[in-house]
């Protein structure tokens, strides 16, 4: 029997292939379904959704603006013409630092290997420190902003994506965990997939020789609780996408209620710009406040002295 994932039909996209095509997953075309009235797909004799190439190109546009920071709230109703406006005004205009030389080349080239390659090169020729504070955070940016001009497709900012998180893991693997306090567990919200922020703060952590511990994506609030309490954690952080469709400050404020007494919430990534009020344990973070904050705990909460 076919389902919602079959192969292309003539009569528009089934949703896993609008998936791959947009990079906004199947849950969230069928909340905006109920919530905004679009997508709103045809069906097929077996009922499965159908989505036209009209409604497609909108919803990459969608996606694109949503990764300036829009909320699809503010999207969906408008027309394509005005989603391209506004695309064009808030897009910016293609600079590739010097650091990033050849990675959109190699992107385009549809080589795995050669991305790879290029990572390693540029991690090996920086450091690490340096490979995730200013190669990898010029990259991102890069991709990111290719991607919104439509000089990169979904597969492509994915390849960049997996290479990346794969060479950090391959890297990370080879350090030790670290000693010292803060013990610091890392993950996301329910509907937070990007995690290649979280890989960057742990690669930080580690080089600051904390004890980092990763749960990766994704993970309920009262479980995060519950696993910050098992391990005795001292801090928590989440990121945020901008493409986070949830509140990060009503998450966090819940969460704060949650953890124990003591552990510290950080909380970062592109979602987080222009949070206001905070819980009283969170602090923002980003990757240049991170060594500070992390000397700034340990300033605070100084290791008992054997008598």
């Amino acid at each position: 029997m076919m389902n919602e994932d079959s192969a292309p039909s003539d009569g528009g996209l089934p949703i896993a292939a609008v998936e791959r095509e947009t990079g906004i997953p199947k849950d969230l075309l069928r909340m905006w379904e109920r919530r905004y009235g679009f997508p709103q797909p045809a069906r097929d004799a077996a009922g499965d959704r159908l989505y036209s190439a009209e409604q497609v190109g909108k919803l990459k546009q969608v996606r694109r603006l949503m990764d300036l920071g829009f909320r699809p709230g503010k999207l969906v109703g408008q027309s394509m013409a005005q989603l391209e406006a506004l695309a064009q005004t808030h897009t910016p205009a293609r600079v590739v630092p010097d650091v990033c030389a050849g990675l959109i080349d190699a992107l385009s080239g549809h080589d795995a290997l050669a991305v790879r390659e290029l990572l390693r090169h540029r991690l090996f020729e920086l450091g690490l420190r340096h490979f995730v504070c200013d190669f990898l955070a010029a990259a991102n940016q890069l991709v990111g902003e290719a991607w919104m001009r439509g000089e990169l497709r979904v597969h492509e900012e994915h390849l960049y994506s997996e290479e990346v998180k794969r060479v950090l893991r391959e890297t990370l693997a080879g350090i030790p965990a670290g000693p010292q306090s803060p013990r610091v567990m890392l993950t996301t919200c329910p509907g937070e997939l990007h995690l290649i922020g979280l890989l960057m703060v742990e690669a930080l952590l580690r080089l600051a020789g904390c004890d980092a511990i990763a749960f990766g994506a994704q993970m309920p609030l009262s479980d995060i609780a519950s696993a910050a309490r098992k391990h005795r954690v001292d801090v928590v952080v989440l990121s945020f996408s901008a493409a986070y469709e949830a509140s990060p400050q009503a998450d966090a404020a819940l969460l704060d209620s949650l953890l124990p007494d003591g552990v510290e919430l950080w909380l970062g990534g592109s979602g987080c710009r222009g949070l206001k009020r905070l819980p009283p344990r969170a602090t923002l973070l980003t990757l240049e406040r991170l060594d500070a904050c992390v000397s700034l705990w340990r300033e605070l909460h100084p290791p008992a002295i054997a008598v």
